[in-house]
């Protein structure tokens, strides 16, 4: 998870934002939200990301047990580090500096996702907040829209099969509010 998390922290770098891994808040009222994973900002837009690493699951029980208990349980710890994260922005320059957020500035958008190395319960949402697969958000991060594409038509309907698709997920520029809609709407 480490590793994941360390990579996934760099490929946001080379997209502009500025990140902030493993941090420990402060013990706040809710008691200790435990370390978040990975923090990021750019265009007055954090992201806070609980990275799950995750094994294969070989059985239908295997895949409801993975949905029901570690999902599940993101979502609360999710929940708990983005107030975490919001009650520190609010409160303490020191975050706020390390994401390049100006104390002046409007609150910033926050966001909270489960990312997890497996796409099962891929777009549902636990406790709120949305789950997807490392392989989605790199995709989005690297706009490699060219692997999102149907070349056989499998998944389209006839006629939406011979409409070209955009080259960018991003045909406006990339930025971080962009970055989560293609996210946010697969």
């Amino acid at each position: 998870t480490q590793r994941i998390e360390t990579q996934l922290g760099a490929m946001l770098e080379g997209r502009g934002f500025k990140v902030v891994l493993n941090w420990h808040p402060p013990v706040g009222p809710d008691g200790n939200a435990g370390e978040v994973d990975v923090i990021c900002a750019r265009d007055g837009t954090v992201l806070v990301l609980e990275v799950k690493s995750t094994y294969l699951r070989r059985s239908q029980q295997d895949a409801w047990q993975h949905e029901t208990t570690t999902l599940r349980k993101a979502g609360q710890q999710i929940r708990r580090k983005v107030a975490a994260v919001q009650l520190a922005l609010t409160n303490e320059a020191g975050l706020a500096q390390r994401l390049g957020l100006k104390a002046a500035a409007p609150a910033p958008a926050i966001y909270g996702w489960i990312v997890d190395t497996s796409i099962e319960c891929d777009h549902q949402r636990f406790g709120g907040f949305l789950k997807l697969s490392v392989e989605e958000l790199l995709i989005a991060l690297r706009d490699d829209r060219h692997l999102l594409h149907d070349p056989e038509g499998i998944f389209s309907q006839a006629q939406s099969a011979t409409r070209t698709s955009p080259e960018s997920l991003y045909p406006e520029g990339f930025s971080a509010c962009r970055l989560v809609e293609a996210v946010e709407t697969q």
